[in-house]
């Protein structure tokens, strides 16, 4: 909006809200961030494109349908607060969402993990449950219109601005006027593009367009202009996700393709039921518990420290053997490197014996690394599909390589300036001093570089095949029996509190789910009472011996 333009808002919506900065701006108007003098919060201010708010009808329809909106109160849909109207200015201002549009995510970080899409289908789903319960169609779903929080990776919904009551006619005279105004063709579903009556089934082909842009960071349908988009939407296929992306699991390409499917009847009946196909398949696993996750971190870093310290010790010896050391010289350096090592090992132990005594056994920890390595190995797949980040790491495993060949180059150049003035002494001018300190910059350069790709995938490919085998099995055993618990004995309701408590997955298991999520406010209250329940179980079980876990 230009300078005159935000003075004229200012001016007509200046006495309720302080406007800050411009959030973004889109073909259904632009958004900023302001705050209500009212009630002294932060709110999003979206003003409508003039030519909407000019049009008697369509002005008419967006107040009656924000307002029924309005009365929204779900955690997955970012509410309305107020409407504003004044001559020629249509606006209102919804909750402000501390975070980014799902198409900023995407476009930022590359696409989603299998695991992120799973939770944006579900938080998503539990919304369209919700609204299309009251009667609601959103009819504009695309990435733009979800938000992701930055502090919990929560999905809103928002922009419910041409929502159409699901019993209300459609009016095909004005489908193309509409449609070009405020719809997004390469998300409208095909009985949306022709104007047929939609229900809540029409929501869930835009969502499953929206997970194929999630998922892949492209549109599935695209086109040179919206006639040919509509055409498309009408008679193209969408890709199967499973082929586009071969990672992703079968069970949740499955549940996207029969959300694209062309006919309504094809796909499911209800937001609800593509929510319980989610959990049926099992894909929202639970989260790794954080002492897992520092554990598995903490694995990663034996081979690193091993490599490192095999070849410190390797060029200590070849220094040693060039300046005619004796061999205890040699030994004593070498030693040195190993101590570091041995105690990296030690320290592993005494992680492992930590996680024994907060109530992971064997087979918990096993479980947890299993699905942290399956995390990372989805998280490479999905850097593999963006080119510009393939470039750009071949270029630095390039660029390490040739470190080396230049600092050999280098030394050469050094050696043969320098003059021999005892068996172990040499001169080197000023400039060769300077040179070599040049020589173990590029060496240390190239050494990361290199580790960065070839030595990480070598060790993310080495490490999982031999922890979660027999001889790593073995030896996470025996660490979690030498760290036996000397506290006392705890009962395993007591074990699994305390693994809960400083679990992640706490956070979002205290996320209402199933009815709860889509408004049913006594199922809410019945969750709560059997938590109260189970806590109150846990206690008299501890009988007060042992303390308060985590305590």
């Amino acid at each position: 909006m230009t300078a005159p333009l935000l003075d004229s808002l200012r001016d007509q919506l200046g006495a309720r809200y302080a406007i800050e900065r411009e959030l973004g701006r889109g073909g259904m108007g632009a958004v900023y961030l302001a705050r209500d003098r009212t009630l002294d919060r932060q709110v999003a201010l979206k003003v409508l494109p003039p030519d909407i708010a000019a049009d008697a009808g369509l002005r008419e329809r967006f107040l009656r349908e924000t307002r029924l909106v309005a009365g929204f109160s779900h955690p997955n849909i970012v509410p309305v607060f107020a409407v504003e109207e004044a001559e020629g200015l249509l606006a209102f201002a919804m909750g402000f969402v501390e975070g980014e549009s799902l198409t900023t995510r995407v476009q930022r970080g590359g696409p989603l993990t299998s695991r992120e899409a799973v939770r944006l289908l579900q938080d998503i789903g539990y919304a369209l449950a919700y609204a299309h319960g009251r009667g609601i169609v959103h009819r504009d779903l695309k990435p733009d219109n979800i938000m992701l929080e930055r502090a919990t990776g929560r999905a809103l919904l928002m922009d419910f601005g041409i929502a159409r009551t699901i019993d209300a006619p459609a009016e095909r005279q004005g489908l193309t006027r509409v449609g070009e105004v405020v719809g997004t063709p390469e998300y409208m579903s095909p009985e949306q593009a022709v104007g047929d009556v939609v229900d809540g089934r029409s929501d869930l082909y835009s969502l499953a367009l929206v997970a194929f842009f999630a998922l892949t960071g492209t549109q599935a349908i695209t086109g040179e202009s919206t006639q040919r988009v509509l055409v498309a939407q009408l008679t193209q296929p969408i890709p199967a996700i499973g082929v586009v992306r071969p990672d992703v699991p079968a069970a949740l390409a499955a549940i996207i393709d029969q959300c694209a499917n062309k006919e309504p009847e094809a796909r499911f009946a209800s937001a609800e039921a593509l929510v319980e196909a989610l959990d049926a398949a099992q894909l929202a696993a639970p989260d790794v518990a954080v002492p897992i996750r520092q554990f598995g971190e903490e694995l990663d870093a034996v081979p690193v420290v091993l490599a490192i310290g095999l070849y410190v010790a390797s060029l200590q010896l070849q220094l040693n053997i060039a300046l005619d050391y004796v061999l205890v010289d040699g030994l004593v350096d070498i030693t040195v490197v190993l101590a570091i090592v041995v105690a990296k090992l030690a320290h592993v132990q005494g992680v492992r014996r930590r996680l024994a005594r907060l109530g992971f056994d064997g087979s918990a920890v096993h479980a947890g690394l299993t699905q942290l390595y399956a995390e990372r190995a989805g998280y490479r797949e999905v850097l593999r599909m963006q080119p510009d980040h393939v470039r750009r790491e071949r270029w630095l495993l390039i660029a390490g390589i040739a470190m080396f060949p230049v600092a050999a180059a280098l030394t050469l150049i050094v050696n043969a300036s320098r003059t021999r003035i005892g068996p172990t002494q040499w001169i080197v001018p000023v400039w060769g001093n300077a040179l070599y300190f040049v020589v173990s910059i590029l060496s240390g350069i190239g050494i990361v570089l290199i580790a960065r790709r070839p030595l990480a995938a070598l060790r993310d490919r080495f490490m999982p095949g031999f922890w979660l085998g027999s001889i790593g099995r073995r030896l996470l055993r025996l660490s979690a029996e030498n760290g036996a618990d000397t506290t006392g004995p705890r009962t395993p309701a007591v074990q699994r509190a305390i693994a809960a408590r400083v679990s992640s997955s706490v956070t979002r298991s205290t996320r209402p789910t199933g009815a709860a999520r889509t408004g049913d406010l006594p199922a809410l209250r019945a969750a709560l009472r059997t938590l109260e329940a189970h806590v109150e179980a846990l206690e008299a079980e501890d009988g007060g011996t042992t303390g308060r876990p985590g305590a």
